[in-house]
């Protein structure tokens, strides 16, 4: 079957980006009453066992992206009977994840007092809350997670955008009413596993009526079988990696500086990770697409593909870098106040951090679409190793820039080694090209992000419209800047006609 991708990109993007403000505003919504209601350590809390769960987490070693690729082929070939075995293959393998999660969780269970550096509020039993937490990360292993995997093989995340919307709404209403009415956190946290609960029932309920052909029977080929643990082998790095990148901070922020810390610290990252997610939406919309893509089109048409794709993803991440720097403190002054806010350096490590995470991503999706993780097994430990230990080390020397920095280095180790890898195994020729074309735009966002930043520090008023008027420089300046320096690259060209085409299909099917 050929996956309509565009078609299929254009509504996974436009559904994603409402899911993200429903995902980013009830979040933001939630952060502000807990911190005004019960205070900045119960936000702290929050963060920490968040953060701790995302560990546990690990038990699932890439699982998923393992099993949604291993269906690209017989979705693209219509092998029902091949998906059917997957499906029951995937089921297996996560009640095996989440029985292994639960016992972790409970032996981890003694010792969660000692995660935290000084006090926590009186009322709070923390064994109780992670009880809660814990139950909260494996309720979808038990019931019906698995299913998620058809609709993101056949490209249609926007069904899950969709749903996800929906109860995301009803949970952030429920979980204000609890802390207004009762000012109880185990009352607000409950809402979280049933968020889970009615999610995969959902889940089970619209992948049952919109592809009822496929159920978990079968079995699958030993060969098949064999390719599957090889990629699960080789994603554990990636795994492991993605959870010290996203979740390590807090924890040795809370070991070393205490509950407050973790929560000035979240408090930025959350907005950070808002942006983060409107890119996510991009990168998950187009990897079926690219797995198809993979599978059906020439080596040549995939590579120029992904040079379009490189170029708009440098746009973008320049864009929302420029925003960061200009837009985060006069924000954060508004929001939590000058007692809760870290100085402008920690911000321009923010923002350098936002740039080198980002600026991999068009690599990384290609890799994952193409199924290349063997190849780049080693890569994601020696990333691993390096941030750990520079993390322990920086945040007693530096305390949070530290632990910034330390990220930002352990980026700029596997910036090249994934595109070397990816240029090596997919596209068949050397990365030099890549590497000076990333070098490039590169140099084009320190210049366009510091005369952006320049321009607003010249904003004179009060924070409002010191805000206000920082916005509208941040949407014109550096999107007119990248268009000039950009003028006579023709892959600027290439971009502006996918994204006019897109939008045209879009036009004409409203029309219709």
């Amino acid at each position: 079957m050929r996956i309509q991708r565009t078609r299929n990109a254009t509504r996974n993007i436009f559904w994603g980006i409402l899911f993200r403000l429903v995902a980013t505003l009830g979040p933001f919504l939630m952060r502000t009453v807990l911190l005004y209601i019960l205070g900045v350590e119960y936000l702290g809390l929050n963060s920490l066992f968040t953060s701790l769960l995302s560990f546990l987490s690990l038990a699932e070693l890439g699982i998923g992206n393992a099993m949604v690729y291993a269906m690209y082929k017989p979705v693209a070939q219509d092998d029902d009977e091949a998906i059917c075995a997957l499906l029951k293959l995937y089921k297996k393998l996560y009640q095996i994840i989440g029985t292994i999660i639960l016992v972790i969780g409970l032996c981890i269970l003694p010792f969660v007092e000692k995660l935290v550096h000084g006090s926590y509020p009186a009322d709070i039993n923390p064994y109780i809350l992670f009880c809660i937490y814990l139950f909260n990360t494996v309720i979808s292993y038990f019931m019906f997670g698995y299913k998620q995997s058809i609709l993101i093989a056949f490209h249609r995340n926007d069904i899950i955008s969709k749903r996800a919307a929906i109860l995301r709404i009803l949970m952030y209403g429920v979980e204000a009413l609890m802390l207004v009415c009762t000012k109880n956190y185990y009352f607000y946290i409950m809402a979280l596993p049933l968020y889970n609960i009615f999610t995969n029932i959902a889940n089970s309920v619209i992948v049952d009526k919109q592809y009822p052909q496929y159920k978990c029977k079968g079995a699958v080929p030993k060969e098949v079988s064999a390719q599957i643990k090889r990629n699960i082998l080789s994603l554990i790095g990636n795994k492991l990696n993605d959870i010290v990148l996203n979740s390590s901070n807090n924890l040795v922020i809370s070991i070393f500086m205490g509950l407050s810390m973790v929560a000035i610290y979240d408090n930025y990252y959350y907005v950070f990770n808002a942006v983060v997610g409107v890119a996510l939406i991009i990168y998950t919309s187009l990897t079926a697409g690219l797995g198809n893509s993979i599978e059906l089109e020439t080596v040549e048409k995939n590579y120029q593909d992904f040079k379009v794709l490189t170029f708009m993803n440098s746009w973008f991440i320049t864009w929302c870098t420029a925003c960061l720097l200009c837009l985060l403190q006069p924000f954060m002054e508004i929001w939590v106040g000058k007692k809760l806010m870290f100085s402008t350096v920690a911000v321009i490590w923010f923002a350098v951090y936002f740039y080198a995470l980002e600026s991999e991503k068009i690599v990384l999706t290609y890799k994952d679409a193409a199924g290349i993780w063997w190849q780049d097994r080693f890569r994601p430990y020696v990333v691993m190793a390096v941030n750990l230990i520079l993390n322990i080390v920086l945040i007693q020397i530096m305390g949070v820039t530290g632990i910034i920095i330390a990220t930002i280095i352990g980026l700029m180790i596997s910036i090249p080694w994934s595109g070397y890898v990816l240029h090596k195994n997919l596209f068949k020729k050397s990365a030099k090209q890549y590497f000076l074309t990333y070098l490039k735009y590169l140099l084009m966002a320190v210049i366009i992000c510091g005369v952006t930043y320049a321009v607003c520090s010249l904003v004179p008023g009060g924070k409002y419209i010191q805000l206000s008027v920082r916005l509208i420089i941040c949407c014109i300046v550096p999107n007119v800047l990248f268009f000039i320096f950009n003028i006579k690259n023709p892959e600027m060209k290439r971009s502006l006609g996918r994204v006019k085409g897109m939008a045209n299909k879009v036009l004409k099917r409203n029309r219709g």
